[in-house]
């Protein structure tokens, strides 16, 4: 990074105001130690590249200076207070690559009074973050960047099966024992047979991951065995800065994981429904976004959107123009009236379809029973499906935007509770006519993306980056211009 030259004598009158009789990092060493360590998290993060820069200065032997742990620390505190700022959707975008991570005259007193007294670590202890489990995500980080540092050759190859012997199946075994899924130990008399203790392993594996847990080693398999442990770093980091969502949760919320297609929701803190999801397709996303549900449609009507309806269906009526009446779609102008097929089929002979469709409640509808309002400019909202089948799959991406729950009832019978018992849900249900229901207490509704975790077994968990979020990170440990 090229320095300005004003900055660069700022820096110096800054070192010179700290006086000769204040004391020297090297008189803190936890404090600088802690300084160094969330420095090196959002490097890993890879948030703004001159946090990483002043990262590197402060811990690299040929830049390492009391003046460099002081940018650092004044830099850091630049960043989360104008983190405090970011909107909700800028948090899980880390949209903060051009904060200007100026500090403020406060800021600056405040570390020369503190390195006048040699109380450096006070200031430090301020940029803890609030990450839930913090002290397991460090020694998760610690563990991966050890990692980092030995040789990890791909592993990618042919498709292997439990029972199947190969030259790969010892590598794969030590790759597992390294990650954490196979007890160190845990050798086998055959090195190249796949048995059944490696197969366990490998489910375990793949169920971190989100993958189909089958035990087959395959190209999805292998892609998440050959990523390296310090990408893993990354992508944890990340994954935790976008759990801030804000500076307080509401008792009760509704949370959807995008990438990992799954739902939960929490009612005084305790989460009370977990369900999986799906979500938009690569081409048409679900939006990352904070909302709140104030509506149970029951047998809602499906008003198509105009660019599916461009897109997906009108296409589709040139081959096979009974698909309408068949999915029970009625076609209407812009008055509300019902257009007679004859009316609409002609208007497709003219490269023309002017109309709106409208899929009657029923069981072909596209939301299934249930529709769960969000007012937001996007038209997206969460609803049930006739189409239970895709919840099987492990990549879910599939929908044009909105969020389809598997566990639709139950989110409905938990919201209306106290205004429908499940019995008479299940009768207005069973009616087929469609009725709003005001929720009586809105629920917020987030969704996110967060792609790494750690689970209750102290393991992380990861998802495919399936919207392209974290792609082209910058390797903090990579020599940067200015270091």
């Amino acid at each position: 990074m090229k320095k300005c030259g004003v900055v660069h004598w700022l820096w110096l009158l800054l070192c010179l105001s700290l006086g000769a009789s204040a004391s020297s990092w090297q008189d803190e060493p936890e404090a600088r130690l802690q300084l160094h360590q969330f420095g090196l998290e959002l490097a890993l993060a890879d948030v703004h590249s001159d946090l990483t820069l002043y990262w590197q200065q402060a811990v690299s032997a040929g830049t390492a200076s009391d003046a460099a742990d002081d940018r650092l620390l004044l830099a850091l505190t630049a960043f989360w207070r104008q983190w405090g700022q970011l909107s909700f959707e800028q948090r899980q975008h880390l949209g903060t690559a051009r904060l200007a991570l100026a500090s403020t005259e406060r800021e600056r007193e405040q570390l020369r009074l503190a390195a006048a007294a040699g109380e450096r670590h006070r200031l430090v202890q301020q940029l803890a973050p609030g990450f839930a489990d913090y002290a397991a995500l460090r020694a998760q980080l610690a563990r991966l960047l050890a990692l980092a540092d030995q040789p990890w050759p791909a592993l990618a190859g042919a498709t292997l099966r439990p029972g199947e012997r190969h030259p790969a199946v010892a590598r794969i075994r030590e790759r597992l024992q390294r990650l954490g899924d196979l007890p160190a130990g845990a050798d086998s008399p055959d090195p190249d047979g796949y048995d059944d203790t490696l197969a366990e392993a490998v489910r375990r594996f793949q169920q971190r991951h989100g993958l189909t847990v089958d035990g087959v080693i395959g190209r999805q398999t292998y892609a998440w065995l050959d990523a390296s442990p310090r990408l893993r770093a990354q992508l944890l980091m990340r994954s935790m800065l976008r759990t801030l969502i804000g500076d307080a949760l509401p008792a009760s919320y509704l949370l959807v994981n995008i990438p990992e297609y799954r739902l939960r929701l929490y009612q005084d803190q305790a989460m009370v429904l977990e369900s999986d999801v799906i979500v938009g397709k690569g081409s048409r996303r679900t939006p990352i976004m904070h909302s709140a549900i104030t509506n149970v449609v029951v047998n809602p009507p499906w008003n198509v959107p105009r660019s599916i309806t461009t897109k997906d269906i009108v296409p589709r009526l040139y081959q096979d123009p009974g698909y309408l009446e068949r999915e029970q779609f009625e076609v209407l102008d812009g008055d509300g009236r019902v257009v007679p097929a004859e009316e609409w089929q002609d208007s497709l002979q003219y490269n023309a379809f002017p109309y709106r469709l409208r899929q009657r409640p029923g069981s072909r509808n596209a939301l299934g029973t249930y529709k769960f309002h969000l007012p937001n400019n996007d038209a997206i909202y969460l609803h049930d499906t006739p189409a239970r089948g895709l919840f099987s799959r492990d990549s879910r991406a599939l929908s044009s935007g909105c969020v389809r729950v598997e566990g639709a009832e139950q989110l409905a019978q938990w919201l209306l509770a106290g205004q429908w018992s499940p019995q008479r849900l299940a009768e207005l249900r069973d009616t087929g006519r469609t009725r709003w229901l005001k929720v009586d207490r809105p629920l917020p509704v987030f969704m996110v993306y967060w792609r790494g975790w750690l689970g209750s077994d102290g393991l992380p968990r990861y998802r495919d980056d399936i919207y392209d979020f974290d792609r082209q990170l910058a390797d903090p440990f990579s020599p940067r211009r200015g270091s």
